[in-house]
């Protein structure tokens, strides 16, 4: 697993990469899709979407003690990525003014997956309150499991909306709290060209070093990711303080200025983005918020 020091300052797996020969003697489930070299070198074929899920399944029980179960094809998510998301809106709530800080943290995971990862991760690591939103079957079926697998199901709502609902309607439902804030993995591709990297990736970047997994719903959009994220900064604009901070992990690097002059536009007052480096995968995150007294991590 190709990590780097450009990773956020406390994942666990900034400085200490997971251990392919440990975790391999330990899970079995793993150490099936584990590959030997002659050197004894101990490695995982990224490609191979079994192995990405033994992977990942196997470093969610080692490391977090969660248990999941995760079908081929939906989307596979990478935890150290993952956990990089956590982490900075750990630091967005850190930021807030102690004064508007409520006992409890509750968020929003919009297009929460069939691995429901980042609720499970937020509530284990922090004790947040989640609603998991999803589109797909498949996926609320599987997220629901996870969460009672895990008995995180007092934390952690997975509620099945409408296709295309992103935030408004989903929060009909509890019209009264204040969220701290949403997160999102939206789908990246507009197109099944695009999915496959045609005319969307960088021809100086190297190829990919890991499988493109997840269901049409899960990585394919219309107008891609930069439509929908558009999408959700127009839901904020008519929730505005419902969320302190509304938040998108972005695929493409382009697509972060035209969101922020979206957001410029509208006059939203606090805007900040990051990048999540794993790798030779990068991912961008962008956050707002319409509370004048945030402060923005630096």
């Amino acid at each position: 697993m190709a990590l780097n020091k450009s990773m956020h300052a406390r994942n666990r797996y900034k400085d200490k990469p997971p251990d392919f020969a440990y975790l391999a003697s330990k899970y079995p489930e793993f150490q099936q899709h584990a590959q030997v070299s002659l050197s004894g070198r101990v490695s995982v074929n990224f490609k191979n979407p079994e192995a990405v899920r033994a992977l990942t399944c196997t470093l969610l029980k080692e490391d977090f003690g969660l248990q999941i179960d995760i079908p081929l094809e939906r989307l596979i998510p990478t935890v150290p990525l993952r956990l990089n998301y956590i982490h900075w809106v750990e630091d967005l709530m850190a930021m807030q003014d102690p004064a508007s800080k409520g006992s409890v943290i509750w968020g929003i995971d919009i297009g929460t997956g069939a691995s429901c990862i980042y609720p499970l991760l937020g509530a284990t690591l922090n004790g947040w309150y989640f609603i998991a939103t999803e589109v797909d079957d498949v996926c609320f079926s599987y997220a629901q499991k996870n969460v009672e697998r895990n008995n995180l199901s007092d934390l952690i709502k997975v509620v099945k909306v409408p296709q295309k609902t992103l935030l408004l309607d989903a929060l009909e439902e509890e019209s009264e709290v204040i969220y701290d804030f949403c997160m999102c993995n939206p789908p990246f591709f507009a197109n099944q060209l695009e999915a496959k990297g045609v005319n969307s990736r960088n021809p100086r970047r190297p190829p990919p070093s890991s499988v493109n997994t997840g269901g049409i719903t899960e990585i394919m959009a219309e107008g891609g990711e930069l439509e929908f994220v558009k999408r959700i900064i127009h839901d904020s604009l008519q929730l505005k303080k419902r969320l302190r901070w509304y938040s998108c992990m972005l695929g493409k690097k382009c697509s972060l200025a035209p969101l922020k002059e979206e957001l410029r536009v509208h006059g939203v007052p606090k805007v900040t983005h990051t990048e999540f480096c794993q790798g030779r995968t990068m991912r961008w995150a962008l956050a707002w918020s319409f509370y004048e007294n945030v402060k923005v991590p630096v």
